[in-house]
């Protein structure tokens, strides 16, 4: 659970990185300063919580979730990353690690991942739908997992 844990919250902590980055220097500081005692907190409290149910790991469909969601965005850098659609990169790399967790509740046996991968999802499409330009990079980046 601890490993689980460490690897969520570093990617987390890149993901704030990534999204806050345009706010200014005095909010990226604050906020990620927040993410990184959050993701202390969290793997501390993993290393103390004994899981409920017996951990089931199925390897294929975990390879098979991480793969496809690495090709999915290396193509969405790929297209995505010149001219003015540029500032669609961060809100779909959101959408597709969203989908990334869908394949987690095979590999992990777990129905919470459908919650986590349907907010991510959800949020990005919001934000890209609702939510001014200026602020598709740091609202998907403050939803992290």
């Amino acid at each position: 659970m601890r490993i689980g844990a460490i690897v969520v919250s570093i990617f987390a902590v890149i993901w704030i990185a990534a999204g806050t980055r345009n706010l200014g220097r005095r909010w990226f500081s604050w906020l990620l300063s927040i993410s990184i005692l959050i993701s202390l907190g969290v793997i501390v409290a993993a290393g103390k919580i004994s899981p409920t149910h017996p951990a089931t790991f199925n390897g294929k469909a975990y390879g098979l979730s991480v793969a496809f969601e690495a090709i999915l965005i290396f193509l969405a850098v790929l297209l995505l990353s010149s001219g003015d659609r540029k500032r669609f990169l961060l809100p779909i790399i959101s959408i597709i690690v969203g989908l990334h967790f869908f394949g987690l509740v095979w590999a992990f046996g777990s129905n919470e991942y459908w919650f986590v991968g349907s907010a991510m999802c959800l949020l990005s499409i919001l934000t890209m739908s609702i939510l001014p330009r200026n602020l598709w990079d740091s609202l998907p980046a403050l939803a992290a997992p």
